[in-house]
């Protein structure tokens, strides 16, 4: 998978998890460590991008298609 993808996955998913939060979805993703402070995807934010990436055939009832 492409890096912009990935990010883009990231982001959407911040955004997702950082809904009560009022920063952006790219400080939640650092916040988290999926991204680096340079905005470039991490070792963690890969893992999450697969770890989503895997359910994607599950119900998505409680979440969001990421």
């Amino acid at each position: 998978m492409p890096s912009s993808e990935a990010r883009t996955r990231i982001l959407a998913f911040a955004a997702h998890v950082g809904r009560a939060d009022p920063e952006s979805p790219e400080v939640t993703a650092r916040r988290r460590n999926w991204l680096s402070p340079e905005g470039e995807v991490t070792e963690e934010g890969l893992a999450l991008v697969m770890a989503l990436e895997e359910q994607s055939a599950t119900r998505t009832v409680f979440r969001g298609n990421f």
